[in-house]
Parts: structure tokens; sequence; C-alpha cells
């Protein structure tokens, strides 16, 4: 063998058994961290939480619609500077979550800053049951904002109501009958919710709306009312008000007809009309 390629072996098997021992080492240091570590993570916890990165400098607040920061910041039990290994998302849900506003929350960290995203229930209906409480669509009542503001959405009136507790949920079976009104009346094919200020549920046979604009009462029955009744009604007020005529009540709860009763002066001797649809 010449001597430049024995050379290079030996150079090749050294460099080799170099490489072997790195190797080794490395998965050594492994072994050893995964083995320490877990025994020394809550002194680190501790020496990293000291650092500014690992501190709470910001409490970040998304997703609000009608509840202010102020009012929610309260509610998450962060102190300002506190060490993010010791910040809890659990607690910080499940403190949130107490305010029958926040239907749910989700924490998430950065450096510095501790981020939480608040869901709020949306109102639904006023219920006037002395005060106007207002309710989301799944019957919870909803505590009242502490700047006083109230949703500009329909009143329901002549709902009896057990409780008036915030965050305790309406779950008649007269409730779901306005619930199903009221969605159908928001929906784009109707859009008609927006010229209603009054739901008046007294009387358990039907119920009657109350128009925004000039206060017209329009009867409805919610065991029969359909999307095609209630487009018809929306045709009939539109004409109503193309026409100027002064109305006293619509009668909305038969299958293929708006009665219309106008005022006689409005219409002469004839002080009903019926609208075929």
């Amino acid at each position: 063998m010449r001597v430049g390629t024995r050379t290079t072996s030996l150079a090749r098997k050294s460099q080799h058994r170099r490489s072997s021992r790195r190797i080794l080492l490395a998965a050594l240091l492994i072994l050893s961290a995964i083995w320490w570590l877990p025994r020394l993570g809550v002194p680190l916890s501790r020496l990293l939480g000291r650092a500014p990165l690992f501190q709470a400098e910001r409490v970040e607040v998304t997703g609000l619609l009608y509840l202010s920061r102020q009012e929610v910041r309260s509610a998450i039990p962060v102190r300002d500077g506190q060490s993010l290994f010791t910040v809890r998302p659990a607690e910080i849900v499940r403190s949130l979550e107490k305010n029958p506003r926040i239907e749910n929350a989700t924490v998430t960290f950065a450096a510095s800053t501790v981020r939480v995203s608040v869901r709020e229930r949306r109102p639904f209906v006023l219920l006037h049951v002395g005060s106007l409480v207002e309710v989301d669509s799944g019957g919870t009542i909803l505590q009242p904002l502490a700047r006083g503001l109230i949703a500009d959405r329909p009143v329901v009136e002549g709902l009896s109501v057990s409780t008036r507790r915030p965050g305790s949920r309406i779950q008649s079976a007269r409730f779901a009958e306005v619930r199903e009104l009221v969605l159908a009346l928001e929906s784009p094919e109707i859009g008609l919710l927006s010229e209603i200020s009054e739901i008046i549920a007294t009387d358990p046979r039907w119920l009657v709306l109350r128009t925004s604009r000039d206060q017209i009462p329009i009867l409805i029955d919610p065991e029969r009312v359909t999307p095609r009744c209630l487009k018809a009604l929306a045709v009939t007020l539109r004409d109503l008000r193309e026409h100027d005529r002064h109305v006293l009540a619509v009668d909305a709860r038969y299958r293929g007809q708006v009665i219309v009763r106008c005022a006689p002066e409005g219409l002469g001797p004839e002080p009903v009309q019926r609208d075929k649809v």
C-alpha cells in the first residue's frame, strides 16, 4: 500500500471516530436534558418569568361588540407584569364566561402579551318586564351594560318569565314562537324586522306586531305564518304607504289573504279591504 493512501485511510478513520463521539455526546446531552428538565422546570420558569419577554406587559382584548374593554379586562385574572408561565388560560375563560354577555373566549400568548378573543351574545329582542331586558336568540337574559346602552331591537310585551336574573334562560313555548317569527322577519327575503317596534304576546291565540313608523297593529298566527305570508305582508305595507292610506289594523292570520282595515276618511264608505295574495 502506498504511503499516501494509508495516510488518507487513517485520517478517514480518525474523522469517523470523532463524528461518532460527537453523536454519542449529543445523544447523552439530549437524554440528560430529558431527565433533568422536568425536575428543573419550576426554577427555570421562575427565572425566565423575570425577563420582560415572558411577562404580561399587555393584555389585548378583541371581538368586542357591546362590552367595553374595561368591563372585560376587569374580569381577566392577569396582573400587569405577571409571569406568562403562571397565566392559566382555563381560569381566564371561566372568569369571562361568568358574564352572561360572553358566550365563549379563547386565550393565546405572544411576546410580553396575553391575547384574549371574546365572542359576545347578540341582543335578539328586548323583553318588557317592568324594565327592558335584553335577551339573545337562545333565550339567555343578558346582563345590563355598564354604560346603560340598549340595542335597537323589537320590544316583546306580555311574555311571562319566572326570573329576570342575568344568565338565566327563557325556555317557554311562547318565546320559541316569538323567536321563529323574529328570525323570519329578519331574513333577507322578508326584511321586515326594521319596521317592527313591538311584538305583543298577551293573547295566546296570536301575536300582534306594531310598526315603528305609524304604530299599525298586525295580527299574526304563529302556527300559520309562512315566508309567503310575510312576503305578502311586506308588499301590502309598502302599497299602503305608497298610497298614503290611514290604516287602523292589518290581519295576516289567514293563508292567502292579508286583510287591511282602513279609517273611513281614508277610503270613503268602505272600511275594510281584502287583498288577495
